[in-house]
């Protein structure tokens, strides 16, 4: 009887794997890593050099980083034609204010604080047999429990683990929930480089409401609406973790679809100029979260010119065909992602009001009961006309085409991988 024995180790692990497992026997590197060699800050690791407290680290343990270890991976599986195409990429920034690119077409664990508690968990990164760029690959956190495709501690934590330990500004993590253009109901996040930052780090924010260290954007200050969480000292980082989960847990209670975007980004402002660029490359780069709550899509990925996900509404495009590449303007774009993605007004403000009371310990609708007090006093013609008003000035350009229905599952599209594996140990 398994796990009869007191030797033998018990797991909630979907798929079994034998009681004498051993990492060793598998065919792929295991990296393992500890906190110390977390980089906080990006600019300051990059301007210091050969001084920086962590590169004397790996020094000292030659430690290959985490990076070199994907690309000696993805390179190899690219040897053996492991990937269904040839990669080809195009580039081109496109005119207009939001700055937006187009282009055209490991085990995992922690020495010094462990991801899971189960000794059997095993978390992939699997090489993407369908890369947008080179290197492109997806982290599977605990690929033996079969989770679906819904954000959970251990994935925030493996996500950001990794964004600490890559030292390459150019390095995103993404994640595409359930109606939300996720193309495969099994847990996965896409890492991947784009040679272009996001215009979105560049960005005025507001605080939500009177929680400190959560922020949010909204048209037309960017192109839709968003949440944003920075990690700007390691003695924030499990309440960073924790106030991603806290967000993404409450839009998939709600049934609302959502991507996420994990990049590298300087200080989020709350004043100031609508749009900051560190020419000169002297601000910190913090990883930094944000959370794209969207419509709710059904179904599986239509043909069409580019499909709105989480790289795309960081201002990041890519186009499936060569003619929308070439004739793509930022209009069009914008228009599509007004059609497919973005949430109307009242349904974001509720959202706000509602994870203000999650992260304030109030009772949900608070918030909303107090903005519905300051119609208070106002006869009944009164209010019907300012809500008309309202309607008719936040009234999409174009309507939306695409089904919504946030009772519906997505339905799952074969993406076919190539999986290697970089383990962490307890």
């Amino acid at each position: 009887m398994l796990g009869a024995s007191p030797r033998t180790a018990r797991s909630a692990s979907t798929l079994q794997l034998p009681t004498d497992f051993s990492p060793a026997t598998s065919g792929a590197p295991t990296f393992t890593y500890k906190k110390e060699l977390f980089h906080v800050d990006l600019r300051e690791y990059e301007n210091a050099g050969g001084d920086y407290p962590q590169a004397e680290e790996e020094r000292a343990t030659k430690k290959t980083q985490i990076k070199e270890l994907i690309h000696s991976r993805w390179e190899a599986a690219k040897e053996v034609n492991a990937f269904n195409y040839a990669l080809n990429c195009m580039y081109k920034c496109l005119d207009g204010k939001y700055e937006l690119s187009i282009q055209v077409m490991m085990y995992l664990k922690c020495e010094d604080n462990p991801i899971t508690t189960d000794p059997l968990d095993r978390h992939l990164i699997a090489v993407n047999a369908s890369p947008l760029e080179r290197d492109h690959c997806l982290i599977i956190p605990a690929v033996n429990k079969c989770h679906p495709q819904v954000l959970n501690p251990i994935a925030i934590r493996l996500a950001v683990d990794i964004m600490l330990l890559v030292t390459d500004s150019d390095f995103h993590i993404l994640f595409n929930s359930l109606l939300g253009q996720a193309s495969v109901n099994h847990l996965h996040l896409h890492a991947l480089y784009w040679p272009y930052d996001s215009d979105l780090i560049n960005r005025c924010f507001e605080h939500l409401a009177d929680v400190p260290d959560v922020y949010v954007i909204q048209p037309p200050m960017w192109l839709t609406s968003a949440f944003a969480f920075q990690l700007t000292k390691m003695e924030d980082y499990e309440k960073f973790k924790s106030n991603i989960f806290k967000c993404v847990n409450f839009l998939t209670d709600q049934n609302q679809a959502h991507n996420l975007f994990f990049t590298r980004a300087q200080p989020i402002r709350t004043d100031g100029p609508d749009r900051v660029e560190d020419r000169r490359r002297q601000l910190p780069l913090y990883v930094t979260c944000y959370v794209f709550p969207r419509q709710n899509i059904v179904g599986a990925k239509p043909p069409s010119n580019f499909n709105p996900a989480a790289n795309e509404l960081a201002g990041c495009l890519t186009s499936y065909t060569y003619r929308f590449f070439e004739s793509a303007a930022e209009q069009a774009v914008v228009r599509i992602i007004e059609e497919e993605a973005l949430l109307p007004t009242n349904v974001f403000q509720n959202l706000c009001c509602d994870l203000s009371d999650l992260y304030s310990n109030r009772p949900l609708g608070t918030s909303r009961e107090s903005k519905t007090s300051l119609l208070d006093g106002l006869s009944s013609p009164e209010i019907d006309e300012l809500r008309d008003t309202f309607e008719s000035f936040n009234q999409p350009r174009s309507p939306s085409v695409r089904l919504k229905n946030p009772l519906n599952h997505t339905q799952s599209v074969d993406e076919q991988v190539v999986r290697f594996e970089i383990h962490s140990a307890d």
